[in-house]
């Protein structure tokens, strides 16, 4: 007989987070929220099928492996990790201190990682039930845009890691999908919330801030993709439901993008690569033997 689900979410207490763990309770489903601050979700308290953990992924390995630990206890086992939760430090690169953007990627790239490895075990260990890895990258783990060079570094970096996570875990049953969202209107953007101002602002970077901040300021609030519907999406990825169903095969694909503006940063980004590699193939050609 297979385990019911069990969805293990990080970063619960605003956008993406938060609406999957409202909409997988009202489907009835077994949800473990988990935020940095449970003060900001203490409110799932009063949801049926929603327990809630402290987790900071900014916490060393062994801190982590014990929240895991402790979170297999409340059903004897998870079969969907949702890595969600990231922030996102602001200011170009030289803007940016070393020590500043090294802990976002500890949050967002080690600590994400720690969290995976954290479950692999239990999943490898089951052989009943769904086995499934679900991150949220970002339109940005595909294409760059300047003034946050480090949030796009660190969801590349997840992007590699997860895309080759796949190819060593799919003998073992184990399910790994990376979501792309592009704009969505949650609060990502609102100032002083995941992004953070520059701590060393330089004038000569002040064309390229000032550019960014302004975008910001216009999307904030008017951005094309609907979290909620979002949210659905991404439930049906995970339960291969609804449009997915009628168009995987059953199938997991390594990466999907949420949003047009998503899409079509992507399908750029991929045909400027084709082009670029088109343009200089007689160069890199060169370079092998000729025998």
């Amino acid at each position: 007989m297979s385990l019911p689900n069990v969805f293990f979410i990080t970063g619960t207490s605003t956008g993406f987070g938060r609406e999957l763990v409202l909409q997988l309770n009202a489907r009835k489903e077994k949800v473990i929220a988990t935020a940095r601050n449970t003060d900001k979700i203490k409110d799932f308290e009063q949801l049926e099928h929603v327990s809630i953990m402290k987790l900071d992924l900014n916490s060393n390995e062994e801190e982590i492996i014990s929240v895991v630990r402790d979170a297999l206890k409340i059903h004897g086992h998870v079969t969907h990790l949702v890595n969600n939760a990231a922030y996102s430090v602001a200011g170009c690169v030289e803007e940016v201190p070393l020590a500043q953007s090294k802990k976002q990627f500890d949050a967002n790239y080690w600590g994400t990682i720690a969290l995976t490895n954290a479950f692999l075990p239990h999943f490898r260990g089951r052989t009943s039930g769904e086995k499934f890895i679900a991150t949220i990258s970002s339109l940005v783990g595909i294409t760059t845009m300047p003034f946050v060079s480090y949030y796009c570094a660190s969801k590349f970096a997840i992007e590699a890691s997860f895309e080759a996570l796949k190819l060593e875990t799919a003998h073992l049953g184990i399910k790994v999908l990376l979501i792309e969202p592009g704009y969505f209107r949650t609060s990502f953007l609102q100032e002083g919330s995941n992004i953070q101002p520059p701590q060393n602002p330089i004038s000569d970077y002040a064309p390229i801030s000032g550019a960014m901040e302004r975008v910001f300021k216009q999307q904030n609030g008017a951005q094309l993709g609907d979290p909620a519907v979002g949210s659905e999406r991404i439930i049906e990825l995970l339960t291969n439901t609804g449009l997915v169903k009628q168009i995987s095969n059953g199938e997991i694909p390594t990466r999907v993008a949420l949003g047009s503006d998503s899409y079509e940063g992507i399908v750029k980004k991929g045909q400027d690569l084709i082009d670029n590699a088109n343009k200089w193939k007689e160069f890199s050609l060169s370079t092998d033997f000729k025998n």
